[in-house]
Parts: structure tokens; sequence; C-alpha cells
């Protein structure tokens, strides 16, 4: 049998002869590994993923009109004050405790009475006596029995008498503090047994009942606002506490500084709240207040959150998203100047717009995004 043709293989540590059968079995093995090798090559260079953004969207049609402005705030007593004694003497009585929930009339202090007694009974005394003696000298000037001028001395001594007594019995009374309204004692500031002078401060009262929430306003904010009264623009404000920020507590207006501050150039207003049952809410505390404004016909203004905007001191811009690509592109606006976390769009914008209203500082143009929820 002839000898075929063969192929030398060379293996480590020998030489083996391999007939063409074997040979044909080599070659297509090494083009298959040749093929798989390639394939994976060009997996490998394949076009990368389209990139897809995730973002906050936001309508215009659906921001027409409301503008939301959020400033610092603290909480005080619509009504305090700081209650003394007209009369000093010794504190015979102090029942009160800080914190303490009282209503109007009841009993705060009293002094020791003794002394003020004293003097009202002399009082008294001395007045019965000048009126005995007007009475007389009364019927002696009927008979004429008496000049009118010692008439008109009774008279004088009289009613010299009738003041003392006046003020003997109104230095008792003023011995006793009471509450001149419905309050929380805040604080104390005597203890029994302490000799108290006039006009020194005993308890401070407060009313829990009706509180307020005072807020510095910028100068800007307000040369904003409409004059004209026709505008129909609504304003509400509300109080969130520090301590509950989840909870809207309405607030009204109740005056307003008209002086502003010469270092800020602020005006302070003032908000008055009830607060809730559900709410512990002292004087001292802090909180937001918030005045959401809205517009309705030709007036209408359009607002957008303070994050959708872009760019620097020179230029604004936001990204308009189209709807039917999903593409975005950049959109020059022009802003009102305000405080806030929403800027009111004077220009530029649309009322069918579409625009990116978080993650703006990631996009580039043509980018495509999704909305994000």
């Amino acid at each position: 049998m002839a000898i075929k043709p063969f192929l030398v293989c060379i293996l480590p540590g020998r030489i083996q002869m391999i007939t063409s059968k074997y040979s044909r079995y080599c070659l297509i093995t090494l083009t298959t590994l040749a093929i798989t090798a390639c394939g994976g090559e060009a997996n490998q260079t394949s076009a990368p993923a389209e990139i897809v953004r995730p973002v906050k969207l936001v309508n215009i049609s659906a921001a027409q009109g409301t503008e939301i402005t959020r400033f610092p705030a603290v909480v005080s007593a619509s009504q305090s004050s700081e209650l003394s004694f007209q009369v000093g003497g010794l504190l015979q009585e102090f029942p009160i405790k800080e914190a303490q929930t009282i209503q109007r009339g009841e009993l705060i202090a009293k002094l020791d009475p003794r002394d003020f007694q004293s003097v009202l009974d002399a009082a008294k005394a001395q007045f019965n006596s000048a009126n005995t003696e007007y009475q007389r000298a009364e019927r002696l000037a009927k008979e004429d029995a008496i000049a009118s001028s010692v008439l008109e001395q009774r008279k004088t001594q009289l009613d010299i008498a009738k003041s003392q007594l006046d003020q003997a019995e109104k230095a008792l009374d003023d011995s006793v503090l009471t509450a001149p309204f419905n309050g929380v004692i805040a604080q104390k500031h005597a203890s029994k047994r302490q000799t108290i002078s006039p006009g020194q401060d005993i308890v401070k009262l407060i009313n829990v009942d009706l509180l307020e929430a005072q807020i510095d306003l910028p100068a800007s904010f307000i040369a904003n606002i409409p004059k004209d009264e026709a505008s129909n623009d609504q304003r509400r404000a509300y109080i969130m506490l520090d301590s509950a920020p989840d909870q809207m507590i309405e607030a009204t207006f109740k005056e307003a500084s008209l002086l502003a501050d010469t270092s800020s150039q602020t005006y302070e207003i003032t908000f008055e709240f009830t607060p809730p049952s559900n709410l512990l809410v002292l004087p001292g505390m802090n909180a937001t207040v918030e005045i959401q404004t809205s517009s309705t016909g030709d007036n209408a203004r359009v607002a957008i959150p303070m994050s959708a905007v872009t760019g620097n001191d020179e230029e604004k811009f936001v990204w308009v998203v189209d709807k039917s690509t999903m593409l975005v592109s950049k959109r020059a606006v022009a802003l009102e100047n305000g405080v806030g976390e929403t800027l009111i769009v004077t220009d530029g914008l649309s009322q069918d717009d579409t625009i990116v209203a978080a993650g703006a500082a990631y996009l580039s143009e043509g980018l495509k995004v999704r909305e994000w929820k």
C-alpha cells in the first residue's frame, strides 16, 4: 500500500507523523478556533448602547400662575405681658408654676395685706370724720350760723379724705395680682416671702392660643408685587415648624413694618396663626413661612422651579424636551428678580413647553431623556 502524504506536527519531546486524514481534522479545528476568535473581537468593537438619562419633567401649563416663596421665621406670642405690682410689700402668696395654664382673673400673686388694710382703716376713719364735719357745717350754713368760708373749708377737707380713701382702697386691690387674659406662665421672676418693689416684674404671661411668626421680606420681593388690586393675585401663607415640617398651618397677615432695616434692606412682616391641637407650639421655635401666589386670567404668570434654570449671571437657560422624541435642547429665558424655590419667566417659554425640572446640570444638546417618577 502506497504511503500517503503526511503532515509533521512538532510536539514537546517528540515528532509524530500524521496521515492526511488526521491533517484535515487539525486544519478544520484550527479554522474553527480562528473564526471564533475573530467573532469575539467583532463583538467587542460593536457600537455602544444609547444613553437615556432619567430626569424630572414639568409641564409649563401645569405650573402656570403658581409662585411659592419661603422665608425663615421665628414664632412668638401674639399677646404677652410682664406682670408686676403697682405697690410694694412682702410676697405672701405665689401659687403659680412655670408652664402652668391660667385663666383670666385667676390669682397669680398676693402681697401681705396687713399694712394696706391699716392704711385703709385710717383713711375710712378720717373720711367719716370729715364727712360728719361737713354735714354739720352744711346745716349751720343753712341757718346762717357759720360763714360760707367755713363750709368751703369743710368741703375741701372732705374731698381730701375721700381721695385718700380711694387711694387706700386701690392700694389694697393692687396688692392682689390676677391674670389679665387666658395664657401660660412663661417665666417667674420672684419667689414667695420676697420683698417686692412697685413695678418689679413678677411673671411673664403669654397667650398661646394665637401665635405669630415674623419674617424679613427683601425689598426686591416687595417691589415685584403688583400694585393693581385688579390683577386678581391670590396669596396664601402657611407656617411649617422645623420640628414638624410636613404639617402646614394656615396663617393670616397681621402687620408690616414700613421702615426697612438699614443693613439688610428687609421689612419685618408678621403673620398670625392658631396652633393645631396635635402640636405643641411655643414662642421661640424656628419655622418657615411659605407664601403661595396664584394668578388667573390675562395676568397669569409662568413659574418654574429654580432647579430647572442653569447658566451664569449674563445668560439663563432651561432644557426643553421634545415629547415626540424625548430629546432635549437648550433655550434661553428671561427671569424676574426674586427669591424662593420658584422663578417667574417673562420670556422664552410657551404654555405647551415641557422642561427638565431636576437633573439639568447633567444634560447636553440632543441627549435623550426619560421621565423619572
